[in-house]
């Protein structure tokens, strides 16, 4: 019916003049929009336009508490504005509006500066999916078989994620919970596994081996395999004493409930 598809058209026109970056002509606006005894048809239309971004960018705001305080409110501000210039949401959740932010900060950042941003970014990010990813908290209780020999292969828990990055951003991710107001740190590498547990995300900080370790077991490898992968990255270190360390490890992430089953 024409009626309909005229209203469809107008619903179309609509979306795209609240979401598109620039505002359609003025002629354009005036045959759409009726003028209100305050407001013109284009001071109406820019209402739902500045709402629109102002939403937009209290998601982010939202999403990257840390980031925000270490780069002050201004200045995230207008990266986010140029985040959402470059990559406009596509889903139909807000959930994956900032699914390309850390890669557009990493391509768009300044030469000089702001690997650490991206790496705090990036913690974020990944503690936000870790959160709404499928957990381990339904699953039985692990317990290692009796039989547990080097030929033994483990699950990782669903939802672990392992991560590497140039900066200590998980050290400073936890000042900034405790109230403090910590100075951006130096280049320093952290390994980081995140897990959700009863609901909340654990950051669990790793040594360089431990991670190495968790990431064999994490491709399939047996006990034995990942643990002689994970000598082969460090120097000085021979499997023996590794698979020795490891049995302390092993006893914390199980604690942790870092696994999910072994076979």
């Amino acid at each position: 019916m024409p009626g309909e598809t005229d209203f469809a058209a107008l619903q179309i026109w609509l979306l795209t003049a609240i979401t598109q970056r620039t505002a359609p002509q003025q002629a354009d606006i005036e045959e759409r929009v009726l003028p209100s005894r305050e407001q013109s048809a284009a001071e109406r239309l820019d209402i739902y336009r500045e709402a629109y971004l102002a939403r937009l960018l209290e998601v982010l705001r939202e999403q990257f508490p840390c980031t925000r305080f270490a780069v002050g409110d201004e200045f995230f501000d207008q990266f986010a504005a140029g985040y959402l210039v470059a990559h406009p949401p596509r889903s139909y959740t807000l959930a994956r509006l900032a699914d390309n932010l850390v890669n557009h900060l990493e391509t768009t950042r300044p030469a000089d500066w702001g690997e650490f941003v991206v790496d705090l970014a990036k913690l974020e990010h990944a503690i936000d999916r870790v959160f709404d990813t499928a957990g381990p908290e339904r699953l039985p209780r692990f317990t290692l078989p009796r039989d547990a020999n080097n030929s033994l292969k483990l699950t990782l828990a669903p939802g672990l994620e392992l991560h590497e990055f140039r900066y200590p951003v998980s050290s400073y991710y936890t000042a900034w919970k405790a109230g403090l107001e910590p100075q951006w740190p130096q280049l320093q590498q952290q390994f980081v596994a995140l897990l959700r547990r009863d609901y909340v995300v654990r950051r669990h900080e790793l040594m360089s081996l431990q991670c190495h370790l968790l990431l064999g077991i994490s491709r399939g490898l047996t006990l034995g395999e990942a643990v002689a992968a994970a000598a082969c990255t460090a120097n000085d270190i021979d499997a023996d004493k590794l698979a020795a360390e490891f049995g302390d490890w092993f006893a914390a992430w199980t604690a942790s409930g870092f696994f999910a089953s072994a076979s």
